[in-house]
């Protein structure tokens, strides 16, 4: 259980775990009650393909004999934010496409775990996928979700064919934005103190680091909701009831984000070590995408588009979110918002899918070069 911990002058500030545990268990509550009034999940039919400690692999109903992917979401929420409703799901789309869908579900997660345990979790999701599809899967991966993506494309490169970055914090230093006060404000180690950090208090910490989008930004989106009639106002409701739905992260990891990642930069520098192995962008070989907000402060477009100039890929796709209403949060936008829907989805399952036709052609010249024979 949390406790009120008690913090010396130069140890940062004393946090009591337990009012933000209630304050989760509230927060859950509302989100219960919206679920009532028929603002809860929409999932399309998935079956669990695996369940262990702290993750579930999900395989989504549908699709054909398309691009195979691995969706990680972040830790912080739900995964169901990739599957908001019918008309704003990127999972939806990519079945549509024919693409075969899996989703790395994170759960209640051991508090031992950190990047290390993470990554490997994201490892064995792939490893299972290409068992059943005889081929790697595409990783994609939002914020904190993709940058564990990204670290196991360095850490495990057999185990994707792309890797796909939406608003996925990589590179740090000057390209940290508005966290960057915060992190620095606090001692090295300071989540150490939390088996397990709130969810609340982790929407807290970002709400004072930018009020402007986490606070601010979502009223002001309420209002143009309105406005914009019923559909827009329903969806952006949707993704203030996923908001509600908080998940406790285990303080080792968001200790090493804060101090290997945000604090001192490690994985681009090269210094960062996965599994007792140094890591770094040029590890990742395999094509990326990237979508990025030139007007996010959270997670900057240079905190993005830094990683991919450095990556080792020579396949790189980078596209820019301009924004919607009706999302809530801009930082949901490039998932749920209609602008990416209708101009940024597409054109990362082209993508996704050329990159599939152009594996299925290697694997037929490899085939022939194999038999003897030409494919001239």
């Amino acid at each position: 259980m949390h406790h009120r911990i008690a913090a010396a002058k130069d140890d940062g500030p004393a946090v009591d775990g337990a009012f933000f545990q209630r304050m989760d268990a509230l927060r859950r509550a509302a989100g219960s009650g919206m679920d009532s009034l028929g603002l809860g999940p929409q999932p399309a039919p998935s079956r669990v393909l695996h369940e262990a400690a702290g993750v579930r692999l999900r395989r989504y109903e549908g699709g054909g004999d398309g691009p195979a992917l691995l969706i990680v979401p972040s830790p912080i929420k739900a995964h169901w934010i990739w599957d908001l409703a019918p008309e704003c799901s990127v999972v939806r789309a990519a079945l549509a496409r024919g693409c075969q869908v899996h989703l790395l579900e994170w759960q209640s997660v051991p508090a031992s775990w950190g990047l290390d345990e993470h990554v490997a979790a994201v490892a064995r999701a792939a490893a299972q996928v290409r068992g059943l599809v005889r081929h790697r899967p595409h990783l994609l991966g939002h914020s904190l979700g993709g940058t564990l993506a990204a670290l196991c494309a360095a850490r495990h490169a057999q185990d994707a064919a792309s890797l796909v970055l939406v608003e996925a914090p990589l590179r740090f230093g000057s390209a940290t934005g508005a966290l960057a006060d915060l992190v620095n404000s606090l001692p090295p180690g300071f989540a150490r103190r939390f088996d397990h950090v709130p969810g609340s208090l982790v929407g807290l910490a970002a709400s004072k680091a930018s009020p402007e989008e986490f606070s601010t930004g979502v009223r002001q989106d309420a209002l143009a909701s309105a406005l914009h009639g019923p559909r827009t106002w329903r969806r952006h409701w949707l993704a203030v009831r996923w908001t509600l739905e908080e998940r406790p992260l285990s303080g080792r990891l968001v200790a090493q984000v804060m101090d290997a990642l945000y604090r001192e930069d490690r994985f681009m520098r090269g210094t960062l070590c996965i599994d007792g192995q140094r890591v770094a962008p040029r590890d990742v070989a395999v094509p990326v995408a990237a979508i990025v907000d030139p007007r996010s402060q959270v997670v900057p477009a240079a905190s993005v588009a830094g990683f991919v100039e450095a990556a080792a890929s020579p396949d790189k796709l980078l596209l820019q979110y301009g924004g919607d209403v009706g999302v809530a949060l801009q930082h949901l936008g490039a998932l749920i918002g209609d602008s990416a829907h209708r101009e940024l989805w597409p054109r990362v399952l082209d993508w996704l899918q050329a990159l599939d036709r152009g594996r299925g052609g290697e694997a037929a010249r490899a085939a022939s070069a194999l038999s003897g024979t030409s494919d001239t």
